[in-house]
Parts: C-alpha cells; sequence; structure tokens
C-alpha cells in the first residue's frame, strides 16, 4: 500500500478518535447528578445562643461550661441571675473571666468577622473569637445548631459554674 495512503488513514482514524472522545466528554459519560433538593428554609434549633438568637432561658455562659455565646451585658447578667447561674458575678467580672482565657468578645473594632480575625474560628469551633455569627450563612448553623463543636479544653472544663 502507498506510504502517502497509509498515512493519511492514520490520520483519518486519529482524528476520529479525538473526535469521539470529544463527543463522550461533551455528552457526558458519567452517571447524572441526583435530583436537586432544596434547602430547609428552617432555621436549625438553638444549642448555642448568641447576641443574635438571643438568650436561651437555662443556658449558662460558655466560660463556665454552658451553651450561652452571648456578649456579657448588664441585661444578660439579669437574665442568667435569674436561671440561678453567675451569682454575685457583673458583666464586668464575666467579661473579665473570658478575656484571662484568651476569648476575644464582640465589642468596638470586632464586629461582624464571621470567625475570620486573628481569634478566630468561634469558641463553639474551637477558636477564641465570640463575635456572633451572621444569620443565614452555614457558618452560623455551624455554630448555633452546634455541628462542628469542638470539646472544650481542660482549663475552661475545670471552670466550675458560679
Amino acid at each position: 500500500m502507498n506510504p502517502r495512503r497509509l498515512t493519511r488513514i492514520a490520520w483519518t482514524l486519529a482524528a476520529q478518535a479525538a473526535a469521539a472522545g470529544l463527543l463522550a466528554l461533551l455528552a457526558g459519560c458519567e452517571t447524572p447528578p441526583p435530583p436537586f433538593v432544596p434547602k430547609l428554609l428552617l432555621a436549625p434549633p438553638v444549642v448555642y445562643c448568641n447576641d443574635h438568637t438571643g438568650h436561651r432561658p437555662g443556658a449558662q455562659p460558655w466560660i463556665l461550661g454552658g451553651t450561652c455565646t452571648c456578649t456579657p451585658t448588664e441585661e444578660l447578667m439579669n437574665r442568667l441571675h435569674a436561671d440561678g447561674f453567675c451569682a454575685g458575678m457583673t458583666a464586668d467580672d464575666l467579661r473579665a473571666k473570658y478575656e484571662a482565657a484568651g476569648i476575644r468578645l464582640a465589642g468596638p473594632g470586632h464586629r461582624r468577622c464571621n470567625g475570620i480575625c486573628d481569634a478566630g474560628p468561634h469558641v463553639v469551633l474551637g477558636g477564641k473569637c465570640m463575635c456572633p455569627p451572621t444569620p443565614g450563612t452555614e457558618y452560623y448553623e455551624r455554630i448555633v445548631s452546634g455541628s462542628g463543636a469542638v470539646p472544650r479544653s481542660k482549663e475552661h472544663a475545670a471552670d466550675k459554674p458560679q
């Protein structure tokens, strides 16, 4: 057979194989994705309360082994006292406990960081940031629901509720 003809046949076969590969790639040879399931519009149940969810009755401060990550205020202290927690403590005393543990509370210069700060992530996730997460975000849902919560360190587990 003529070498030119063999070369032409080889190029034709190569072009056909490339076209078949491209067609398979464009048509898709994998199984189709599962059907779309929209995310539920319901908020997750609140396990860890914060400034956006409001204090959850019966939750004691996180630093004392509880599930309240609200920023200490006099209003919060009144609620905690009514729940039987932090007797004799003021908001300043509670803030001092957080600061002594190296936890950065929400306040001037530290707001709306969503855990992307030098103290992040949020304390519930094992960090040192206690800014409330942005509602409606996946980060918010992880913190409020406690999914992905990191067990408290020994230094905080040793704190006894007052």
